[in-house]
């Protein structure tokens, strides 16, 4: 289309000329067809009908790749018949699909000017009939694509370079349904010219309506200005701001705004100037600090276990819990039905206990159950790591939890033992089976084991303990702990082979758990008849582990261990905690699992004295006047021989700090949406003590927010607390700026603060901007 073929008077025609004159149109309509109308892979045509039992008639259509079309001229039929499914109630899904070929065409016969030797000597030019392919034809190409039959099919995933057409269920008595693939189907001009018709009268009508809107708003904004006072109708503004945040609803484009500082996502971190910690509040940053995990003071303590995997775990006694051993038989755990299942490993839950003058409650603590934020990420997070809700993993949320926020005293606990805000990935491969029960105490397990009849050399057998969902079904997203043992390692009936796991896991009383046992090569294992284990079920995976197949007649004989705790009650020391120049707060995190009737609780050495990190009475501190920098450090643990808490130093923080004595919050720009002459600021103020403390707010604006804009005027009143009652140590600041004749359109909030005492620190609680 853009190149064409050109002759001179007198010119030799050559085989390229000839070709040009076939090729050039044919890439010229192709490109057109790709750039304007149909780009990509995709059909017209081809409606397709089934004309008997197993087979069916495809009507002609055409196939567009990259812009080159295919084509096929006469209706096709087709056969179906060798996927009917031969086991009862089995289907499958065969979707029909094509590609383009190029092939050789019209084959016909020519006459060509040759050679032709005479019989008298010599050779005589003559026409010589030739028969050969005059034409290329883009053909489309059509093949039935089956799926695996199942009893619930799945429609199968296509070759790269083809298009789907259609998808055919079959079922054992044949073709039950055909269905077109219309989102592969390429879209007529003149459909979306009526579309677009319809579309472009319809957005008429939505711009009168809008035209009338905006003239109805202006009304009203005029009548709410006459009606109402300015401070009812700032006041109006800063609730919807709330509101707003409760919804997660963006600032941007809005006259009013507000942030309750629960987290740094509206704070401008990277700015030079900024000096801060977002804390359910804004906070002072700290003068010195130091971060490090928790540490036994003896990692040989023979009154504990597993410390070379990161555990404070009491030292305990392997002994046989729920045992099933009545042999009635024997049964193949492996199998044909060679499955892949991706599992989710929970990590033991975190817990946040904070002490120290700095912790002073904030009542936007409230704002972690409005669902905006995060409260794992923001409360319980760990430098960098990646730890948050995770929503893709059963039905679980931030719903087992307790937040308390006392003075001097913060602590967040977890209900759930387990939980997957840091999910880690694990692969299992094998012929997947299942054996569930039902937990009726809380127990510690260390391993279980299994009664094996036989095995292949070179089998393996892998083990892996996840929960149940409310349906009883395995959830391979909540995995507890795994472990694989290999033919060597097997003992046979009348012995158990013992699956140890790495360390103990916890089973929490009334809870549901299962075995996922993915075995390869052949094993045969002993089974007990059904009524022998009235608590649980033997199960068989058929898709990956979505969908499990139960067998009420047998379950395996097998033993679940539990812990038998030698102590009851420990005191286990742990490394001192140190920080030059004293110590004023202290943050721990850790990952811990503490069972019903069971206790723990960190001590530090005060005065001779062990005391415990609690809530202070009255206005005691550990901490003293803070300058010492040095304590020891211990953790007491209590419980019974079934359940003690058990602790991961891997996944903990004890984090020791000293507040500075002033602090620079900036806030990301606020678009504002128009322009403002007045911008208001109120700032709550909590542990607010005017003879040791100072506030200011200021406003960045101009170009790259270079300008400073300091507040006309500033009002103090009184702050309501949720009970209606005023707060005797917090304040309300409201700050005025006023841009007349210049008014503003964006702009960054600077909240300066500073304290005569690094002991006696104050925070903002929130910020709300709104407007006159």
């Amino acid at each position: 289309m853009y190149k064409r073929t050109i002759w001179d008077i007198d010119q030799e025609g050559t085989d390229e000329d000839m070709e040009r004159i076939g090729q050039w149109p044919q890439q010229g309509i192709a490109q057109l067809t790709d750039d304007l109308l149909v780009s990509g892979r995709m059909y017209k045509g081809f409606t397709t009908l089934a004309s008997g039992t197993a087979a069916i008639e495809v009507a002609p259509g055409r196939i567009y790749d990259g812009g080159a079309m295919y084509a096929l001229e006469a209706e096709l039929s087709m056969s179906a018949a060798e996927f009917v499914p031969i086991t009862a109630g089995q289907k499958v899904y065969v979707t029909l699909i094509g590609q383009g070929r190029e092939d050789d065409g019209y084959v016909e016969a020519r006459n060509y000017e040759r050679e032709v030797p005479q019989s008298g000597g010599g050779t005589a030019i003559q026409q010589v009939p030739q028969t050969g392919a005059r034409a290329k034809v883009r053909s489309a190409i059509l093949t039935l694509y089956p799926g695996a039959p199942s009893l619930i099919p799945v429609k199968p995933s296509i070759p790269l370079g083809t298009v789907a057409i259609a998808d055919i269920l079959v079922g054992t008595g044949g073709i039950e349904s055909i269905e077109m693939r219309t989102a592969n189907e390429a879209p007529e001009l003149d459909e979306l010219a009526t579309k677009c018709t319809g579309l472009s009268g319809r957005l008429d009508l939505v711009n009168q309506e809008m035209a009338g809107l905006r003239n109805d708003m202006a009304a009203l904004a005029r009548q709410i200005k006459g009606g109402v006072s300015p401070e009812t109708f700032r006041a109006s503004q800063g609730e919807i701001a709330k509101i707003k945040q409760v919804l997660a609803i963006p600032d941007t484009g809005s006259p009013f705004s507000a942030d309750n500082f629960l987290d740094d996502s509206e704070s401008d971190i990277a700015n030079v100037d900024y000096k801060a910690r977002v804390l359910e509040g804004i906070r002072f940053p700290a003068a010195n600090q130091d971060k490090k995990p928790l540490a036994l003071y003896n990692p040989n303590d023979g009154n504990l276990m597993h410390a070379s995997a990161g555990l404070i775990c009491p030292k305990y006694t392997v002994i046989e819990g729920i045992k099933l051993a009545d042999r009635a038989g024997t049964m193949p755990l492996g199998g044909t039905v060679y499955q892949t299942l991706e599992l989710t490993q929970m990590l033991m839950s975190r817990q946040e206990t904070a002490y120290g003058d700095y912790f002073e409650a904030c009542e936007n603590s409230e704002w972690w159950q409005s669902g905006q934020y995060d409260p794992a990420k923001g409360i319980l997070r760990i430098g960098n790591e990646t730890y948050e809700i995770s929503g893709t993993v059963g039905n679980y949320d931030w719903t087992g939890h307790q937040i308390k926020r006392l003075r001097k005293f913060w602590t967040t606990t977890v209900k759930e033992p387990y939980d997957v805000y840091a999910p880690v990935a694990h692969t299992i491969q094998g012929v997947i089976k299942a054996q569930s029960w039902l937990q009726s105490q809380d127990r510690w397990s260390p391993g279980m084991r299994l009664y094996l009849d036989s095995w292949s050399a070179g089998a393996e057998i892998t083990v892996t303990v996840v929960e149940c969902g409310e349906d009883g079904r395995p959830q391979k997203g909540r995995m507890l702990t795994k472990t694989t043992l290999a033919a060597s390692q097997f003992k046979r009936w009348p012995e158990a082979t013992r699956f140890p796991f790495a360390v103990p896991s916890f089973r929490q009383s009334g809870k549901q758990y299962a075995y996922l046992i993915a075995t390869t090569g052949d094993v045969t294992a002993v089974y007990a008849e059904g009524q022998k284990f009235l608590s649980g079920n033997l199960l068989e995976s058929t898709d990956g582990g979505s969908f499990y197949v139960g067998d009420l007649t047998r379950d395996l004989c097998h033993v679940t261990e539990y812990c038998s705790f030698d102590l009851t009650s420990l005191t286990v020391p742990l490394q001192g905690v140190n920080l030059d120049g004293g110590i004023h707060n202290l943050r721990i995190r850790n990952a811990e699992v503490v069972p019903n009737n069971s206790s723990r609780q960190f001590q530090l050495q005060v005065g001779g004295a062990w005391r415990t990190i609690e809530d202070p009475a009255g206005e005691d501190t550990l901490f003293g006047s803070g300058v010492t920098a040095y304590y020891d450090f211990r953790l007491v643990l209590n419980g019974n021989q079934w359940a003690m808490p058990i602790l991961d130093m891997g996944a903990s923080e004890v984090e020791l700090f000293r507040a500075d004595d002033d602090f620079c919050h900036i806030s990301l720009p606020l678009v504002l949406g128009t322009s403002l002459q007045t911008v208001v600021i109120s700032t709550p103020v909590g542990a607010w003590d005017p003879a040791r403390h100072t506030i200011a707010v200021r406003l960045r604006h101009g170009a790259g927010f270079a300008s400073l804009k300091t507040h006309t005027a500033v009002e103090t009143k009184p702050l309501i607390g949720k009970k209606g009652v005023v707060r005797a140590d917090a304040y309300e600041k409201i700050w005025t700026f006023s841009f007349a004749g210049a008014p503003i359109s964006t702009c960054k909030v600077d909240i300066v603060g500073t304290t005569n005492n690094p002991r006696v620190t104050w925070h903002v609680e929130g910020r709300v901007q709104t407007t006159e």
